[in-house]
């Protein structure tokens, strides 16, 4: 939704909060929601020391969004019992589409890395040893955690490719309807990158592990949040979300640093051809996803602040598909929609 002035934002909330809660007495304080459909706000007083707290954040959605603000609750309860970082819930409202949680504060490693260079290498790898044990979290029961039973299959693909990057990155932003000619290649690419993202074997995969969801806590360490789209898929898929990261860009060397890093914690072989293949595949799809949804993020919800991140993702994932023989031919396809579009990395 389109974040409304913050005046009315706070009063309305506020109301929500105190009809779903009772008289508490709190102060609201709003919060981004970054690229999502939910909001957030920070609340203090009487209600956050109820929950023995100095704040806790608010969390809500649409109530006929509530499946998605569920999952987050039952996907956290799992991921917490295996000793994952994740913030606890404390009461849910589903009739106001309502969660009240632990407060993780407002610094994700991005900012503490723009404040604090020096301590870019421990978060880094921090990061990568918390996505090594997100990865590790055996399969569970699908009647109680979502994420054990939706999977990365074709079709989950495909629907990316067709939503992301044929309607709002193509058709969208680069306003182009591709010939008969250029439609047959971008499919043959995109069913190729489909079938190969989609093969065994599958972990818990977060679905968006990249440094705006994770947060710096109080007391230094880290703590992961925005995991209600997990569901199983290839370990490559969250790895390039984070080596990959628009947000927090990294060099080759760093790249590889923390890959060779993730391979010894989660005692992948080292040397795997097939695995590094895979990681190369997982971020084409990765950085289309991501220049789609940060336009329709900017188009759906006024968050214009997106786009800027638009062209690098593009040239991210076209420069990785010209390294690979099915996907050239759709890189150089879409690298020239957005030449065209006037839309060109200009660090590229």
């Amino acid at each position: 939704m389109t974040d409304p002035t913050p005046a009315a934002y706070d009063t309305r909330i506020a109301g929500l909060i105190a009809g779903a809660v009772g008289s508490y007495v709190f102060d609201v304080q709003q919060l981004s929601g970054g690229a999502s459909d939910r909001w957030y706000c920070r609340l203090t007083g009487e209600l956050a020391r109820h929950f023995e707290q100095s704040s806790i954040i608010a969390a809500g959605v649409d109530p006929d969004m509530w499946d998605m603000m569920s999952s987050f609750v039952a996907n956290g309860e799992s991921l917490a019992a295996h000793g994952i970082p994740v913030p606890e819930v404390y009461e849910c409202f589903p009739e106001s589409g309502l969660v009240l949680m632990e407060d993780f504060g407002d610094v994700c490693i991005t900012d503490r890395i723009a404040e604090r260079p020096d301590e870019r290498g421990k978060l880094l790898d921090a990061a990568t040893r918390l996505l090594a044990e997100v990865h590790s979290i055996p399969p569970g029961d699908p009647a109680t955690c979502p994420a054990f039973e939706l999977q990365f299959d074709e079709s989950k693909w495909q629907f990316e490719f067709g939503f992301h990057v044929d309607t709002w990155l193509i058709g969208h932003h680069c306003a182009t309807d591709p010939t008969d000619a250029e439609r047959d290649v971008l499919d043959a690419a995109f069913a190729w990158i489909s079938e190969t993202l989609s093969a065994p074997p599958r972990v818990f995969t977060h679905r968006d592990y990249q440094s705006s969801n994770l947060m710096v806590r109080a007391d230094g360490t880290l703590g992961l949040i925005d995991f209600q789209d997990a569901r199983q898929g290839l370990r490559q898929y969250d790895l390039a979300s984070m080596l990959y990261d628009s947000y927090l860009p990294m060099n080759d060397v760093e790249r590889k640093t923390l890959l060779d890093r993730y391979l010894s914690l989660a005692g992948v072989e080292a040397a795997s051809r097939a695995f590094r293949h895979g990681l190369g595949v997982a971020a084409i799809q990765r950085k289309l996803h991501d220049a789609g949804a940060f336009i329709y993020t900017a188009s759906h919800r006024g968050k214009e602040e997106f786009l800027q991140y638009v062209p690098s993702a593009v040239s991210v994932a076209t420069m990785l598909m010209a390294g690979v023989a099915e996907c050239r031919e759709a890189g150089r396809l879409i690298e020239g929609y957005l030449l065209s579009a006037g839309q060109r990395d200009p660090s590229a």
